[in-house]
């Protein structure tokens, strides 16, 4: 919404108020009296009042008849009976019907006025009717407000002491003094008065009411428009969300649209890094350029939504799986490079992901939707640039999802085991350790290559409870092997998130103080991608590792972030030389002059080296002549279950 100030120059407070109205004289004589209550209540309230007559007229007229005191009781009676039956019964049988009610008011009004005006003068100064007339002006404004009130009020004040004065001259038994019919009319004209104000505070309060009521209604709906819109678009940028994304799907398909009909989801990498930068508002201003540049980029009839604070979705009319792609693709990559995209450059790096439909039977807005994610998702996951939804895709991921339960329910009964595969010293050839292997053998699919499985623990919640499976395992294990294999230690293998995880490293302290098992029996190996996420947190908790009496090892190294300058800043005993190298050794030159600078760089360094992947005698040779180590792999042995290390034989 926009704001717009005005100086106190300009004869502007910004409070804006109502213009002056008539004055409480002038409201209480009528002048702009808004009739705020509800044809419904005034209904309601006419029933009431007729009814309350009715029943009064009844009770007193049936008493006065039957009493039989003197004539004139008797006829006041007979007079009261049929005033109920000629006068409030008809009033009833209007009021009944909601579409008279103004008739059934001014009539209502009337038949007080007969009445009152008739018992008063019937009755005379013995009787108390004479004091029950004062309740008809509140009865007359009431249910016809001030005007008429007033009318009506003002009449029955002039009339009545007139009829009271004439029946006193012409009807002897029932004589009224001047004095009193004046002094009546002076009473009765100041009721008047009151009746008059009583009504006049009832209705100011009442149209207070209904203004509240009002601006709050109005108040209520601005608010309700808000969250609607909310609820359906990305409060920072106004793009569509998720569930506006869903409704314009369901609304963009009737029965006659055109299809085939292509969503692309985008996910730009360097939104959440560059909001802790500079800022998500500053990143805000950066999207909604974005967004609106892919707009202008995009035909008519297609549409933006933001998704997630780094993904976004684009739905349009498509021709072809490869034609829609690549105007979508054009769409991002030809966006100029200027004002604020220049300065974050989010365009630069993305995924995308495609999901078509083509069949107007298989329309489902949402499945289409959750298909395109499922593209970006692999695409994402499977580090390539786009990706086209397809049914061997949802395969995928209902596979991936079937292998993550039984993973889960798996790991929550430790139906995993460690395998071991044996390390030797290469001088002696002596055994001197062991790698522990995570090994799972499925009901249903038999045994599951590491690859598979490991990749699904570490993208979901469950590397946790892994790891601390692992570490209770492995250290109960080292225990038991010591009759057979003395002073041979363990290597447990442990992902960058786990040792990050407080809870994690807990588990390791906790299993070492709670085990017989000697602290330099037991290596904790991690790959050097440890150093990519906050290295300095990184080398604390490895020297918390260190402190306890346990030795590291740097895995795979090669491979991953491969500089000495971070390697030598790590407490690390000992440097594992990746297979990738390994394996090529006696055929490839350049593996051999890799292997053999690591080596002497790693002893210059103070760290063991220790060799992966040895499948042939060549190799371990090789390896032994250069000064390496520890050697493993399947030539001098594969992994194996704990029973069947126990009793192997080099």
């Amino acid at each position: 919404m926009k704001l717009s100030v005005k100086s106190a120059a300009e004869g502007d407070s910004g409070v804006k108020s109502e213009p002056a109205g008539p004055g409480i004289l002038g409201q209480m004589l009528g002048v702009n009296e808004l009739d705020v209550t509800p044809l419904r209540e005034r209904r309601r309230n006419t029933l009431t009042f007729t009814a309350i007559g009715l029943l009064f007229l009844v009770a007193v007229g049936s008493v006065n008849v039957l009493q039989q005191i003197d004539s004139r009781l008797l006829l006041q009676g007979k007079m009261q009976l049929l005033e109920a039956a000629l006068l409030m019964l008809p009033v009833w049988l209007v009021a009944a019907r909601s579409q008279h009610v103004r008739q059934a008011e001014s009539l209502l009004v009337l038949a007080g006025f007969i009445i009152f005006a008739s018992n008063n003068v019937i009755g005379g100064w013995s009787g108390d009717a004479l004091y029950w007339t004062f309740a008809f002006p509140y009865l007359v404004f009431f249910l016809q407000g001030q005007r008429i009130g007033w009318v009506v009020g003002a009449g029955f004040a002039f009339i009545v002491p007139w009829l009271m004065y004439f029946s006193s001259q012409h009807w002897d038994f029932w004589p009224y003094q001047g004095s009193e019919c004046f002094f009546y009319g002076l009473a009765y004209f100041f009721n008047v008065l009151t009746a008059a104000h009583f009504n006049l505070l009832r209705s100011m309060f009442q149209r207070r009411l209904v203004e509240e009521v009002e601006f709050n209604t109005r108040q209520a709906r601005q608010h309700l428009s808000s969250l609607e819109f909310n609820a359906a678009h990305d409060t920072a940028t106004g793009l569509l969300n998720r569930a506006g994304c869903i409704e314009i799907l369901r609304q963009d398909m009737p029965e006659t649209g055109a299809l085939p009909f292509a969503i692309a989801c985008f996910r730009f990498h360097r939104v959440n890094e560059l909001a802790c930068v500079f800022g998500m508002d500053k990143l805000n201003q950066a999207l909604t350029e974005l967004a609106e540049r892919l707009r202008r980029g995009l035909p008519a009839v297609a549409w933006v939504a933001r998704l997630r604070p780094d993904e976004f979705a684009i739905g349009m009319r498509a021709v072809d799986d490869s034609a829609h792609l690549l105007h979508c693709l054009n769409a991002v990559e030809s966006l100029d490079r200027d004002g604020v995209l220049a300065e974050f450059s989010i365009q630069d790096e993305f995924t995308c992901g495609l999901a078509i439909c083509a069949d107007r039977a298989r329309w489902q807005p949402d499945e289409l939707l959750r298909q395109a994610e499922q593209a970006l998702l692999f695409a994402v996951t499977h580090q390539v640039r786009c990706q086209i939804h397809d049914a061997a895709l949802t395969e995928h991921f209902l596979a991936y999802n079937r292998r993550y339960e039984k993973l889960r329910v798996a790991i929550a009964e430790e139906q995993l085991a460690l395998h071991y595969q044996p390390q030797i010293d290469l001088a002696s050839g002596r055994v001197i350790g062991v790698e522990a292997l995570a090994r799972w053998k499925d009901v249903d699919e038999g045994m599951i290559p590491p690859d598979i499985f490991i990749p699904i623990i570490e993208s979901t919640g469950l590397l946790q409870r892994f790891s601390q499976w692992t570490i209770r395992r492995a250290f109960k294990d080292v225990v038991a092997w010591q009759s057979a294999w003395p002073g041979v230690g363990v290597s447990i293998n442990l992902s960058a998130d786990a040792l990050h995880d407080e809870l994690v490293l807990r588990s390791l302290a906790e299993e070492l103080a709670a085990s017989d098992a000697d602290p330099a029996l037991v290596i904790i190996e991690l790959t050097e991608s440890v150093m990519l996420r906050t290295p300095e947190i990184a080398i604390a908790n490895m020297q918390r590792i260190v402190d306890m009496g346990l030795r590291l090892s740097i895995d795979d190294y090669g491979v991953g972030f491969s500089s000495l300058t971070y390697v030598k800043q790590l407490p690390a005993h000992e440097l594992k030389v990746d297979r990738l190298f390994v394996c090529g050794l006696p055929g490839d030159s350049l593996d051999q002059a890799i292997v053999e600078s690591t080596i002497e760089l790693a002893h210059d360094l103070g760290l063991k080296v220790v060799a992966e992947g040895i499948e042939d005698a060549a190799t371990l040779v090789m390896l032994r002549n250069a000064g390496c180590d520890v050697g493993q792999g399947w030539h001098i042995a594969k992994a194996m279950p704990f029973e069947s290390f126990l009793t192997w034989q080099r």
